[in-house]
């Protein structure tokens, strides 16, 4: 009866909301830059991954939807994730994935830096982290930047290590009171909501509602498509089942985010 009655009316209210914003994705866009950028003919968005593949795994629908809104999107991966000797084919992998998103290839920045290494037993120096991305800010010009929030999506210290460098970032720098940027943090779920797909749509506007400067993006079928295709181009790790990771992850159609600074 609890079935009946309670579980089978939201997933059917999850999957009509996602079909509205299938149809109607500006129901729920908000501006995502400064203020004082609003004016800005292009803007420039920096993705802060910790490994190749993250970009598609856990931001796909995000990117699709930035590039429909004449946005400048780049990547900056913090390790070449080379903790099975196969940093170098994870790069090239990296690459071809971006590219197929839409990304221009020079707009994909690999850290390789041993102080950064791709492991879930290292803590990664915060204040490292933060130079680095800083660097990269100022070099692009960057208006918005998109990360990890505190638990990872999947508790990876190097996901959290990733945030907490580029908090500490924006936070600290002196630069960005005069040239602000915005900062989002993708928002972690329960493994029940994480595995939900697109029946985790009501609950994902729950975030949106609950702060004005929230962000949630929804990927309609041809941009899954897209996540999809790019993750198979990470051919080293489309194992089984970050198969069925791709198949199932609300991650791959629905990201919300809170803002941090």
């Amino acid at each position: 009866m609890i079935v009946v009655h309670f579980v089978l009316p939201l997933i059917l209210l999850s999957a009509a909301i996602y079909v509205v914003l299938y149809f109607q994705p500006g129901l729920v866009q908000r501006n995502f830059v400064p203020a004082a950028k609003l004016d800005k003919k292009q803007k420039h968005v920096l993705f802060v991954t910790a490994h190749p593949d993250d970009e598609c795994m856990f931001f796909a629908p995000t990117i699709s939807a930035l590039q429909q809104q004449n946005t400048m999107v780049s990547i900056l991966c913090l390790s070449t994730g080379d903790s099975a000797g196969l940093g170098a084919v994870r790069k090239t992998e990296l690459v071809r994935s971006a590219v197929s998103m839409g990304l221009a290839a020079e707009n994909v920045i690999i850290v390789d830096d041993p102080s950064l290494p791709d492991s879930p037993h290292k803590a990664w120096n915060a204040a490292l982290v933060a130079r680095t991305v800083e660097a990269v800010c100022a070099a692009g010009d960057v208006d918005a930047i998109f990360t990890f929030d505190g638990k990872g999506v999947s508790g990876h210290a190097n996901h959290i290590a990733a945030y907490v460098g580029v908090k500490h970032m924006a936070m600290t720098a002196q630069r960005f009171k005069f040239h602000p940027v915005n900062v989002y943090a993708l928002e972690s779920v329960g493994v029940v909501r994480k595995y939900a797909s697109v029946l985790d749509m009501l609950f994902s506007l729950g975030t949106f509602w609950a702060a004005r400067d929230s962000l949630v993006f929804v990927a309609d079928l041809k941009a899954y498509a897209r996540g999809v295709d790019a993750m198979r181009m990470h051919e080293s790790q489309y194992v089984w089942f970050r198969k069925l990771y791709v198949t199932f992850s609300r991650y791959m159609f629905i990201n919300t985010y809170n803002k941090i600074n």
